[in-house]
């Protein structure tokens, strides 16, 4: 499986696109902001786009989605229901306004165990609320994609509407029991491993010691 990074957005949220080689379709995990360039850079790797996946509905992670089915229209965009705005197409944070996934067309909601092709891949969910009550972690081959779940060395705060630190610390003994050799790749800063992350990552021996 290939996997391209992109840091998006005054954040510096991490767009994941990934595909197996020799096949064009690819998906797109968490376009933040700058959908044209996220476009761009599915042009120019000879890519097709096949779905959006979210790994949670925050605005630093979906704000390229306009863009992206501006240009791609049948587009589906991936999110688990908890995440999606319940119906309202605008919420507020950090005191301004901004889109939920219920703004976005072709939304489809998935859930903990749920499968996505992306070609010849498989991705499953896995649900793991703290974040957010509707973060997830992506799983495809050898691959998690954390979202801010997990990131390396640290985790995703809780402080924020929905968010519990107990949720995450559950969600984090679930982590600690998949394979050591799977990498994690965060929705901010650098990769991991999950085995590096069980060695160093505070909170994921935290959790392991609850």
């Amino acid at each position: 499986m290939q996997i391209n990074s992109m840091q998006l957005g005054m954040i510096g949220t991490n767009c994941y696109l990934f595909w197996q080689e020799g096949d064009p379709r690819c998906a797109v995990v968490d376009p933040g902001d700058q959908g044209e360039v996220v476009a761009q850079r599915i042009e120019s790797l000879g890519l097709e786009p096949v779905a959006i996946l979210l790994t949670h509905g925050h605005f630093d992670h979906i704000m390229g989605i306009p863009a992206l089915q501006a240009r791609y229209p049948q587009l589906p965009v991936y999110c688990h229901r908890a995440d999606t705005g319940g119906g309202r197409t605008t919420t507020q944070l950090f005191g301004s306004t901004f889109p939920t996934v219920c703004a976005f067309s072709n939304v489809r909601t998935y859930k903990e165990g749920d499968q996505v092709a992306v070609g010849p891949l498989t991705v499953t969910v896995m649900e793991t609320p703290g974040h957010t009550p509707g973060s997830v972690v992506l799983r495809a081959e050898g691959a998690l994609f954390t979202g801010d779940t997990l990131f390396r060395g640290s985790v995703g705060r809780t402080d924020l509407e929905g968010g519990s630190y107990d949720q995450l610390m559950a969600s984090l003994r679930r982590l600690a029991a998949l394979p050591d050799d799977l990498g994690v790749y965060p929705g901010h800063e650098g990769s991991s491993t999950l085995g590096e992350e069980r060695r160093s990552n505070y909170y994921l021996m935290q959790a392991l010691e609850g």
